[in-house]
């Protein structure tokens, strides 16, 4: 199923607004993956070296190709496929997220309870705070049932 996730990136860097209630992930901060679900929500927290890579391929300015499958992702031409992270209910809530909304946003947020300067990539069922956030490019996604 293709769908189109809107992107925003922060007028000012840095800036960003707070992911908000959700259930925390157990053990989720002893992984390279840690995952954040909400209402209306799901993200993601991920080591600093991966998320600079992510930010660059899903935020940056080159629209990337990305496939979401039952038990694995592929962005651009790499495959992954990580039992541990792809196996984690974060995952199955994003891709149902994908599958069962009209329209999807991403956008960078954070969270009081987090290190000082965590980023959390958030794909959400609404659109984030417009006096914070510049939509950019949409973003075409696969994501299989």
């Amino acid at each position: 199923m293709e769908k189109i996730i809107h992107r925003y990136s922060a007028f000012f860097p840095r800036w960003c607004q707070a992911f908000g209630d959700h259930v925390p992930d157990p053990g989720g901060e002893g992984r390279a993956v840690e995952w954040l679900v909400g209402a209306d929500c799901v993200g993601v927290i991920v080591l600093p070296e991966i998320r600079h890579l992510l930010m660059h391929e899903l935020l940056g300015q080159h629209q990337p190709e990305l496939e979401f499958r039952q038990r694995s992702v592929r962005l651009n031409r790499r495959d992954y496929d990580e039992v541990e992270v792809l196996g984690h209910p974060g995952y199955t809530a994003l891709r149902e997220l994908l599958l069962g909304s009209e329209a999807a946003h991403m956008f960078l947020t954070y969270h009081l309870i987090y290190p000082p300067g965590t980023r959390i990539i958030t794909v959400s069922r609404k659109p984030p705070l417009g006096l914070l956030y510049k939509e950019m490019a949409p973003l075409p996604i696969t994501v299989c049932e």
